[in-house]
């Protein structure tokens, strides 16, 4: 029994901080958060760290399938997909660029016409300041398309990291474009290589006692992150060509249709936000048509809800089931809820990894705190 007394754990006065387990799990909730606000501050140094890490476990079942049925070393595999991609992005650029700046070039003209009727109706300040804008940035892209497109770029990426303004500052937005492009298939190059090393060390570093329960979670945690980032985005790719198809002049002949079909198919990583993309094409399809005598039913309201609701009827009973597979098991309301908050906290990031981080966080729950919650209630 003395040995059975030894292994008591001393009293809580006792005790150093992080051997008391409510202390030391507010500590590395604390750590978590430094972690985060540390890399926040840095994004604009590790956004394609990032970038790379999550395309090397994107495509490592790829990468494991070539080594074990071909033969294959990862780094001739890891070669060849990097090839695919710059290959394919390239000749897609080539062949989709010219016909989205034309249409790009369009709506601005659109809007700005747009503009100049609610500016002659209304006489408002901010509708004269918004339209100026808009006529300026129709007379650059005319002028210089690909300048344009740096420029804006640059707006994009100062808008959405402090850090990015200062390198944009610094050595100019092509030079940090190039960079970023450069550095992406370097840093997914070589992580990709080693990931399974990586994720080897990582395990090592949980505790032993853990090890298991741990293992077990995270299992389950991947393959719900997993099914999500790798099926939604071959998902969106497919749905991007299918709402541009549709709502081509050969179908529902919407305006701007290939801009719209693209966001369709991009907004379509999130769920239910594509419905932004069909309103936007109501709206200039009766814009186009006009609202007000000879309204045509058919063709501003039908036919682009039509095409709208077949590619929705194919991606949720026949993409989504067959190529993402495994439900989040998040709730519509739920899911309407995350992406909201995630967008307000986090913008375009949080847009992005707030339903994985909401899928993860109810696996937690139910591994770890329920089961908790339920043996507090059975003792009291």
């Amino acid at each position: 029994m003395p040995g059975d007394q030894r292994l008591k754990s001393p009293p809580w006065h006792q005790r150093h901080l992080w051997q008391i387990v409510p202390v030391r799990d507010v500590l590395w909730i604390l750590l978590g958060v430094f972690l985060l606000w540390f890399g926040y501050q840095l994004r604009a140094i590790f956004i394609p760290l990032l970038l790379a890490f999550a395309l090397a476990y994107l495509f490592d079942p790829l990468f494991r399938w070539g080594e074990r049925y071909y033969k294959l070393p990862r780094p001739v595999t890891i070669s060849l997909i990097l090839i695919l991609l710059v290959v394919g992005g390239m000749s897609l650029l080539a062949w989709l660029g010219p016909e989205l700046l034309k249409q790009f070039a369009e709506l601005l003209r659109g809007l700005t016409h747009y503009l100049q009727i609610l500016t002659l109706k209304y006489d408002l300040d901010p509708l004269r300041t918004l339209e100026t804008q808009l006529g300026k940035w129709v007379q650059r892209m005319e002028e210089n398309p690909v300048r344009f497109v740096i420029e804006n770029t640059e707006i994009l990426l100062t808008g959405t990291t402090q850090a990015v303004t200062v390198v944009g500052r610094v050595l100019g937005t092509t030079t940090y474009m190039g960079a970023m492009i450069l550095l992406v298939p370097f840093y997914f190059f070589f992580i990709a290589w080693h990931f399974g090393s990586i994720m080897d060390k990582i395990k090592g570093l949980i505790p032993v006692k853990k090890k298991e329960q741990t293992l077990a979670i995270a299992k389950e945690m991947d393959e719900a992150v997993a099914a999500f980032f790798r099926g939604r985005l071959v998902v969106s790719l497919i749905t991007a060509g299918l709402f541009s198809i549709s709502w081509s002049p050969l179908l529902a002949d919407v305006p701007y249709w290939l801009i719209l079909g693209i966001s369709g198919g991009l907004l379509n990583f999130i769920p239910y936000a594509a419905a932004l993309a069909w309103l936007a094409a109501l709206i200039f399809k009766g814009l186009e048509i006009g609202f007000g005598n000879g309204f045509q039913l058919w063709a501003v309201i039908i036919w682009p809800s039509l095409a709208y609701g077949i590619v929705q009827f194919i991606d949720g009973w026949l993409l989504t089931p067959w190529i993402q597979g495994r439900n989040l098991n998040l709730s519509t309301i739920t899911v309407i809820i995350v992406v909201l908050i995630g967008g307000t906290v986090g913008g375009i990031y949080g847009l992005l990894l707030c339903i994985p981080i909401a899928a993860c966080a109810k696996i937690l729950f139910t591994e770890l705190i329920l089961p908790r919650l339920h043996q507090w209630a059975e003792e009291h």
